[in-house]
């Protein structure tokens, strides 16, 4: 069995955490997003994937190599244009050989676990995963005729939802359905659903397998979001290489990579992630679902609870950090504070409501000393905040910000 992941979308929703990287390639728990949907591909009986790559696709390339250190087989191709889901799809079936009966198609920004795709992958026909959505109108509304998919209707309106069921675009498909897509996108059809929905009006029969594990990241609470699912199926694994102080409290499932350092009178208080090569403390705080990549730098007095911070981060002393996302390169200088709290946020005329979030930043921002964010904040990369400034809203890449309320 051979799986496509589509992975060249930047995904423009995220701002600026993905200026030099797509969002397949942003840090989850010590890894990329597309590492731990792979680690899930591997429990099932793929043997091979295809990773159809487009905007900063090198990072992949770089990243993943031969994929040698992997169960499956890896490939990669890259797609020459931007021409939507199908097209994408077009580019990976250049890898498929006439003897593979079906197709597992993917999304590579999506996470879904392997217990679900072994369901998938043992009905006879064609499949779809299908997830239970509390904001359904945001995505592919499914309907059923017993187990079969009756409709798929995408992004309806509000007041026209029939079902809380959505599809999650993780489908295997066989070989006269993608020949009868190609065809469609022959005709001009970029969109893998629309044309997968024009064949089931025609009578196309697709199985649907329902599951509760299905997370899609479109927006930076999403990858919060994800970011706390992971951590609570890790286990407690501190590597011998680090250098931890005797006085330092360590509770729960935390994850210590080789080459960092913990500092005396830290607490860290899992689910906890922290790579390699970093430097916490001393007297910090670290609690709830927080994963900080390598090559960060975490100043003494400060607390971070429940928050994503990216490669080569530095925070300086007496900072507090919550459900927040800070982009790599970031440097946070002493008593920042980070307000969280509900909010509630427009993106292309359509409402999100968060229970929720703190600070998000793009890449190699700088926020001076004694800067005081409100919740929901939102900043593009390299973003310059003069000290004791007071932030709130959104902010585009490059600006500076000085002075009182914002």
């Amino acid at each position: 069995m051979k799986a496509i992941i589509l992975a060249g979308g930047r995904g423009s929703r995220l701002g600026g955490l993905t200026d030099s990287r797509s969002k397949v390639m942003l840090p989850l728990a010590g890894k990329p997003m597309l590492s731990w949907l792979l680690q899930e591909l591997e429990e099932t009986s793929v043997e091979e994937a295809i990773i159809v790559h487009y905007y900063a696709g090198e990072r992949i390339l770089t990243h993943f190599g031969s994929g040698r250190n992997l169960k499956i087989n890896l490939k990669f191709v890259k797609q020459q244009s931007d021409r939507g889901t199908v097209g994408s799809l077009m580019t990976g079936l250049t890898y498929i050989d006439d003897d593979d009966d079906r197709v597992l198609i993917l999304n590579g920004d999506n996470m879904v676990d392997s217990k679900s795709l072994k369901s998938l992958l043992n009905i006879e026909g064609n499949g779809l995963i299908v997830s239970e959505h509390n904001h359904p109108h945001h995505y592919g509304v499914v309907e059923f005729k017993g187990t079969s998919v009756k409709s798929i209707t995408e992004k309806p309106d509000v007041n026209q939802i029939r079902s809380r069921m959505v599809s999650t675009g993780v489908w295997i498909l066989n070989k006269e359905v993608l020949k009868n897509i190609q065809l469609e996108f022959e005709e001009g059809q970029t969109e893998l659903s629309t044309s997968i929905s024009k064949q089931i009006k025609n009578g196309l029969k697709i199985e649907a397998v329902r599951t509760d594990n299905w997370h899609d990241v479109d927006h930076p609470w999403d990858l919060h979001k994800l970011n706390q699912y992971i951590l609570k199926r890790m286990e407690r694994t501190i590597s011998p290489k680090a250098e931890i102080a005797e006085s330092v409290t360590i509770e729960g499932d935390v994850q210590i990579g080789q080459g960092t350092i913990i500092h005396s009178g830290c607490v860290i208080q899992g689910p906890v992630n922290i790579g390699e090569n970093c430097e916490i403390g001393p007297l910090t705080v670290i609690t709830g679902s927080t994963s900080i990549s390598s090559g960060c730098r975490i100043g003494p007095f400060t607390r971070i609870r429940s928050s994503l911070i990216m490669r080569d981060v530095q925070i300086d002393s007496k900072c507090s950090i919550h459900h927040s996302v800070i982009g790599p390169a970031t440097s946070l200088k002493s008593n920042v504070q980070v307000d969280a709290g509900p909010v509630e946020k427009i993106v292309r005329n359509t409402h999100y409501p968060i229970r929720r979030l703190g600070l998000v930043t793009g890449e190699a921002c700088m926020l001076e000393q004694g800067v005081i964010c409100a919740p929901g904040t939102m900043l593009g990369s390299q973003v310059w905040v003069g000290r004791r400034t007071r932030l709130n809203g959104e902010h585009e890449t490059g600006v500076k910000l000085i002075g009182g309320g914002m």
